[in-house]
């Protein structure tokens, strides 16, 4: 069950629909996992999916979504932000984040890329760790503690496109 990664238009309402339930499940579990009843992500709403700046990228399993992966641009020149990885609880250790990872590389590696995960999401930190993220700030949140992780620029290979 290899994932193929496809660009997704979230600015179709029924897409952007199948973003936020994903989320919804994903960041309810990790609220969970976190022990902490009010989390931000679990802010997010549609409108805010429809209106959106950032790229989206969609893994599908059997042709389903199972996962999305959302990068936005920073104020630093030649940054990225990976500001949401989210796959459906009932799909995940199974590769999915990990093939959404590697196309947020292919497309966006040229450049730094920069994610921030709470420090007790211990899956998080180590599927990034795998990529060469590395901790590069830590900060409070209200009474989460969240770590930022940063990896550095790579130059555009042979089988690498720029960022697109």
């Amino acid at each position: 069950m290899l994932p193929t990664i496809e660009a997704l238009d979230h600015r179709d309402r029924a897409v952007a629909g199948r973003i936020h339930a994903i989320q919804l499940a994903a960041y309810t579990q990790e609220a969970r996992l976190l022990g902490v009843a009010d989390f931000p992500p679990l802010r997010q709403t549609l409108e805010h999916i429809l209106g959106s700046e950032e790229t989206f990228l969609g893994a599908f399993v059997d042709g389903a979504l199972a996962g999305v992966a959302a990068v936005e641009q920073t104020h630093e020149a030649q940054a990225g932000c990976i500001s949401s990885l989210v796959v459906i609880p009932a799909l995940q250790r199974r590769g999915v984040a990990s093939a959404l990872l590697l196309e947020v590389l292919r497309r966006f590696g040229s450049q730094a890329l920069v994610v921030s995960t709470a420090a007790r999401n211990h899956p998080a930190l180590a599927l990034y760790g795998r990529f060469g993220f590395a901790e590069s700030d830590r900060r409070f949140a209200g009474s989460l503690e969240l770590v930022q992780l940063r990896r550095a620029t790579m130059p555009p290979g042979p089988d690498r496109k720029e960022s697109s």
